[in-house]
């Protein structure tokens, strides 16, 4: 086994502190050996750039992992995919997951508290090369998840090598190996329309690879292709065609009728279909928030489905900051999912709290509203009742009016929607263009020089004790961070001095300008909307501010302390503070860019200053 860095009492006294936690999918090659005629990553898989990934395949991952705990991330699932992992090097394939244990073991207690159990890296692999492999492998305790074809015949079909030739007698040999493997293992077959063409086939093969090559089918699972613009370019035209509702539907009673009662009943209702279940990344509320992909140049996608396409590409760890990364994948899978509305179907769904309406690269990909399985996913939930229990019909209402709320804010709802109607029969819409990419937020400040001043996140910095936190406006926060203050901290604000000049020609007439809110919700105003509880307002004139004693001549700084404290009676336990930051003039912007552009009125409905949430403890 090879040896692991030690953690020893230096490394045990440095403990990251992390705010929040993603599951990583690390693609240190996009080489694969393998010219699959349904492959989603279309051309980008050739071999031509495989001396380039094998050397800086373990690099990048080192630091993304350093970048990603330096931010206060947690990547609490590190899985190896591709192309196919084992193109790779056998010294460089040891090396990651030499890396891989070692940020499981480091960070043991983190990932443990989150109720996961990792400790032995996975990776995704064809298993052509798993033979040469195998002791590799065995040493590490990789999981393994192997893709084939089903029926077999389809395998040997579609899932040739790179020079067309039909491999699938290694294939089968290599399952045996695999059958015998010691640690955790599982099989995955992508079906497509022309796979179903043939069902009682597929059943045939299950039972023939459980019982005459040894392998456990209840660690199979099923996935179905979905239309693919990289493999239609790279194919000239689809080679094979999703399956529709329809087929997908045989499948499942096909194989309901063929495998209650036997052996393979447990894997038939716990595994088989996982993807198509709430616990799967396809039916989280933004998987943007969560899920990353990270290619060994850097670059950041959303997933395997989205990897090489622009919708779905948020960055780069070299290159951008991950806090911007992890900001640009929810903001840009909530886009993707608005642009393609709120299907009717789903807006009365009974289980639309368990699917959140489907994947959004399959969404761009296809063209619908809705989940590609929809259909499959209601049986599964009507065949398993308690486990997936559907919504009682006030219930549904609400999940889909808080949906909307957060996934669809260009839809407003007047009232509740009537049952058996329609809630865009009841909805007030907005206008249509306001999904467009020039009337987002983040477009707008983008084209405004005076909003990149006021949504800037270097503007203020807050020194807390003897730490400094950049202040960055709550409408681009990917989440709150909240702070403790207690009795004689030293708080001070340290402020760009250019941020005077910002909408101003007399400087000295400009203030810094401090709202002090409390979670303690109050309603007032013609649209009677809860608000958070003002405390105070301050102003301080920039002639009053003193020169930065840290962060140099383009600083000012205001010692905050006193000020704080003075107020320290309306700071209740339990109860979050909000502290906002900007000038006099920016604030006068921000209302005069509200009443002349209603796009920007929309989404910064809400005060879009940098702030500071923090409890006081007494």
């Amino acid at each position: 086994m090879p040896d692991l860095p030690a953690l020893g009492a230096a490394a045990a006294a440095a403990t990251p502190v992390f705010t929040r936690n993603i599951h990583l999918l690390y693609v240190p090659t996009l080489c694969c050996n393998l010219d699959c005629a349904y492959c989603y990553l279309g051309k980008q898989t050739t071999q031509a750039a495989l001396k380039v990934d094998a050397a800086r395949a373990v690099s990048t991952l080192r630091h993304a992992l350093n970048a990603l705990r330096e931010a206060g991330v947690l990547a609490f699932n590190v899985s190896l995919h591709g192309g196919e992992v084992t193109t790779l090097p056998e010294a460089v394939l040891d090396e990651l997951l030499t890396l891989i244990r070692s940020h499981y073991l480091e960070h043991f207690d983190a990932i443990n508290a989150l109720g996961q159990r990792k400790s032995s890296p996975h990776i995704k692999t064809n298993l052509y090369r798993f033979a040469p492999l195998y002791d590799l492998f065995d040493r590490h305790k990789v999981s393994i998840s192997a893709s084939i074809d089903l029926p077999l015949t389809m395998h040997a079909r579609y899932r040739t090598t790179r020079g067309g030739r039909d491999w699938l007698e290694l294939a089968q040999k290599n399952i045996r190996l695999l059958a015998g493997y010691p640690h955790a293992k599982k099989i995955s077959a992508t079906l497509c329309s022309e796979h179903l063409a043939d069902i009682p086939a597929i059943i045939d093969d299950i039972w023939f690879i459980h019982r005459e090559l040894g392998f456990d089918m209840n660690q199979f699972n099923i996935m179905f292709a979905f239309a693919s613009g990289l493999n239609r370019a790279s194919k000239g035209e689809a080679v094979l065609s999703p399956a529709s509702a329809a087929e997908q539907m045989r499948l499942y009673e096909a194989l309901q009728a063929a495998f209650t009662g036997t052996e393979l009943e447990d894997g038939l209702r716990r595994n088989w279909f996982d993807e198509f279940k709430p616990g799967y990344c396809t039916n989280a509320f933004n998987c943007g928030e969560r899920f990353y992909l990270l290619q060994s140049d850097g670059s950041v996608y959303s997933c395997v489905r989205g990897q090489g396409l622009e919708e779905f590409h948020y960055g780069n760890v070299f290159a951008d900051r991950i806090d911007d990364i992890l900001a640009n994948g929810a903001r840009k899978i909530e886009r993707i999912h608005q642009a393609h509305g709120f299907d009717d179907n789903c807006q009365r769904c009974d289980h639309l709290a368990l699917c959140h309406s489907g994947c959004p690269v399959v969404k761009q990909q296809s063209g619908s509203g809705r989940s590609y399985t929809c259909e499959l996913q209601k049986a599964i939930y009507a065949d398993n009742p308690l486990s997936f229990p559907a919504a009682a019909p006030d219930a549904q209402r609400e999940q889909a009016r808080q949906y909307v709320s957060d996934m669809h804010p260009a839809l407003a709802f007047a009232q509740p929607a009537e049952p058996g109607k329609s809630m865009a029969a009841t909805a007030i819409l907005l206008p249509s263009d306001l999904a467009e990419e020039k009337n987002a937020l983040r477009a707008m400040i983008a084209a405004d020089p005076l909003l990149q001043e006021l949504y800037s996140d270097q503007a203020f910095i807050l020194e807390v004790r003897d730490e400094l936190v950049p202040l960055a406006s709550p409408l681009l926060k990917a989440r709150p961070t909240w702070h403790t203050l207690l009795p004689g901290d030293r708080i001070v604000v340290h402020v760009q001095r250019r941020l005077f000049a910002a909408n101003c020609t007399e400087p000295v007439r400009n203030t810094l300008y401090l709202q002090m809110l409390r979670d303690t919700l109050v309603v007032y105003g013609d649209e009677q909307r809860s608000k958070q509880e003002h405390l105070f307002t301050y102003q301080l004139f920039a002639n009053c501010l003193q020169a930065s004693d840290l962060l140099g001549a383009d600083y000012l700084m205001a010692d905050l302390s006193g000020l704080i404290a003075l107020h320290r009676e309306h700071y209740r336990k339990g109860v979050l503070n909000n502290f906002f930051f900007t000038t006099l003039q920016l604030r006068e912007y921000h209302y005069q860019k509200q009443k002349s552009n209603a796009f920007y009125h929309i989404q910064a409905i809400n005060l879009p200053f940098p702030n500071f949430e923090f409890h006081y403890l007494p």
